[in-house]
């Protein structure tokens, strides 16, 4: 039998963060990201980076660098109360603006307040974007079912018992494998605020049981797992993906194949 629940280096565990809007606090929040080894998304309005000055867009590339950047539209509209035609230039504006910005693809994004609804769903996808957080907190750790309805464990104030709670579970077979934190770096106003997620960070790192990851890198390694072609007896793998992945064979045999490689593993080695 074989399992997907397998990520990169053969590890079972799954952290990222995902922050809203774009304010000037992303970049406190992430030099703590990056001093606690981290990764974060951060899902910016195009409306704010249409004129900038050379040191500006050097600033902000700066700032991001190593996370990834995302959708949030343009404006910070609320998708669900929009004809689909606003829909549309709301998602297709905000990535031409990020993307001339930063310089890659920005398939990803976060409904703004949470809003969204199916009509909006397939505007956006018709726009190329692949994912999209809610807000909808789960309290739980599963992966996502639904990659445009990707719902988060919870909100960074609800952060610290949860981590802890996931910490703890790192070697149990029955527990699902994703830890995803949101929120705005705005929220964070005072030295308490700021030394909560602080804590939230320390509780949670370090780890190498973990795979700390953007959204569109747990994105894509997943799209990278189903296009695995194994044979019936599961014996061959073929990885026609440009990225390596990692099955599980059996609950205990962990497999990897590289990208663009056929392995055989016989059930004897």
């Amino acid at each position: 039998m074989i399992q997907f629940h397998v990520f990169p280096g053969g590890k079972k565990r799954v952290v990222t963060f995902s922050y809203d809007d774009g304010n000037k606090k992303d970049e406190r929040l992430i030099e703590l990201f990056n001093q606690y080894g981290v990764k974060g998304t951060f899902h910016l309005n195009g409306i704010n980076y249409r004129t900038l000055s050379e040191e500006e867009r050097q600033s902000l590339q700066a700032r991001y660098a190593g996370h990834e950047v995302a959708c949030h539209t343009v404006t910070h509209g609320w998708p669900a109360r929009m004809p689909v035609q606003s829909v549309v230039g709301e998602t297709f504006e905000d990535r031409k603006i990020l993307e001339g910005l930063f310089g890659y693809p920005v398939i990803g994004m976060s409904y703004p307040s949470g809003s969204f609804d199916a009509k909006s769903i397939d505007a956006m996808r018709a726009c190329g974007i692949v994912y999209s957080r809610t807000t909808k907190n789960t309290k739980n750790f599963a992966l996502p079912e639904v990659f445009m309805e990707w719902h988060p464990t919870c909100h960074h104030k609800d952060a610290l018992p949860l981590a802890e709670k996931f910490m703890g579970q790192l070697d149990s077979q029955w527990t699902h494998p994703l830890l995803y934190i949101w929120g705005h770096s705005h929220e964070f106003k005072t030295d308490e605020d700021w030394a909560h997620i602080e804590q939230v960070l320390a509780t949670v790192s370090g780890s190498d049981k973990i795979w700390y990851a953007t959204n569109i890198e747990i994105y894509n390694y997943m799209m990278a797992q189903q296009m695995l072609q194994i044979s019936a007896d599961d014996t061959v793998f073929y990885n026609p993906t440009a990225i390596t992945v990692f099955v599980e064979r059996n609950k205990k045999e962990i497999i990897e194949i590289p990208a663009g490689a056929t392995v055989r593993v016989p059930f004897d080695a």
